[in-house]
């Protein structure tokens, strides 16, 4: 009973930590003329969350072990929640203090939720799992796309952020059925924070699979943050859409990567060689970035939803099969810390990348060209994936 409640759980932790990240994204006009910036900044609040992620994926990646997964994953889903509650103070500083402490507790998640999958999942449906699990995040970005923006309309986007707050704390709660049962492997002598905060960063780069698999992942994380970070605001500010249609053009971003999470863990499977079929995709998302040139006022909407929904299903498909292949290579016993290594690699995409966005529009003042800059990253992930495979060869 508890075994079957585990993948609904951390499926539904996982969406409405998501949607929390992606609240301000998702409102980002309204946020902007709240507080009188240019809308385009939004992509520092990402990085910002990423910092906090970054420290705690290196920091406190021995956490399941001391506490269990399970509480770490309540711990996780807390924090988020309680970051979400200082964005709502009304002083552009706390934007900055909440969303640290939004990327905190979201550093806690997929590591403690890739432990429970890793202990409970049969390996020949691992990669399956694990992209099912990761479909959270699109999920969760489509909630963001749907929900805040009305919220956003009808009564201020602050009513956004509460609402993900009571998500949050629902999660909290539902994870405490099964926690006993789940953290039954819990070491009470294991030091909680990390002897050494390298460790797991140290391991992975030693490892030169283990190593190309993360850079990749880091370039995937860039672009993937990109198109879901400023999709809201290229539509409203180059297109002319509503706030409301532009959320739904976010929605088909999220709708396709949710998509191509499933297909892509289904995919490597079969084909028995993830970085195979990740090249593929990485393929793809080079011929989408060039693509994204033809963004302008006179193009068609349908068109702009075709765009987007590549643009997605290719930068966002990622995420289960590299964290399945992560684990799968993985020493016994170091999936946790591995999984913490890996994303704290694949993390630096996500800081970048959305600095690297709002400079070239800074400079261009075209979003056009800003979404052509990711064929960028999507190259640098090509490249490593071959090299996985020449090495596995």
């Amino acid at each position: 009973m508890l075994q079957a409640l585990l993948l609904p759980a951390l499926l539904a932790g996982h969406s409405f930590a998501s949607m929390a990240v992606l609240v301000l994204p998702a409102v980002a006009p309204e946020v902007a003329r709240d507080y009188g910036f240019d809308p385009s900044l939004i992509g520092y609040q990402i990085s910002l969350v990423s910092i906090g992620m970054v420290v705690t994926l290196t920091l406190l990646g021995n956490t399941s072990r001391r506490l269990g997964a399970a509480r770490t994953n309540q711990f996780g889903h807390a924090l988020v929640a309680g970051g979400m509650l200082v964005l709502l103070i009304p002083s552009s500083v706390f934007l900055v203090i909440g969303s640290l402490v939004i990327g905190l507790g979201y550093g806690m998640i997929t590591p403690s939720a890739s432990h429970l999958l890793m202990r409970y999942t049969p390996p020949q449906r691992r990669s399956t799992v694990f992209s099912i699990h990761q479909v959270g995040i699109p999920a969760g970005g489509m909630l963001a796309a749907l929900v805040a923006p009305a919220v956003a309309i009808i009564a201020g986007w602050r009513w956004a952020v509460i609402l993900s707050v009571i998500l949050l704390t629902a999660v909290v709660l539902l994870m405490q059925a099964g926690r006993r049962q789940w953290d039954d492997d819990r070491d009470r002598t294991a030091p909680a924070v990390t002897p050494n905060p390298l460790a797991g960063t140290v391991a992975i780069w030693r490892q030169r699979e283990l190593r190309l698999i993360a850079i990749a992942g880091s370039c995937f994380s860039w672009a993937q943050f990109c198109a879901a970070t400023f999709a809201v605001v290229a539509c409203v500010d180059m297109l002319d859409m509503s706030l409301v249609v532009a959320g739904t053009v976010l929605t088909v971003v999220q709708v396709a990567s949710a998509a191509g999470r499933v297909l892509i863990g289904w995919i490597a499977d079969r084909v028995g060689d993830t970085a195979k079929v990740l090249a593929w995709n990485a393929s793809l998302l080079i011929v989408c970035a060039v693509a994204a040139l033809a963004l302008g006022p006179g193009l068609p909407l349908v068109v702009v939803y075709l765009l987007f929904a590549v643009l997605g299903a290719t930068s966002g498909c990622w995420p289960g099969a590299i964290l399945a292949e992560v684990g799968r290579l993985a020493p016994q016993g170091r999936v946790s810390l591995a999984i913490s290594g890996s994303l704290a690699i694949t993390n630096v995409g996500k800081f970048i990348g959305p600095i690297v966005f709002a400079n070239v529009y800074a400079l261009t003042r075209d979003y056009a060209w800003a979404f052509a800059s990711l064929l960028v990253p999507a190259a640098i992930s090509l490249y490593c994936l071959k090299a996985v495979r020449g090495t596995a060869r």
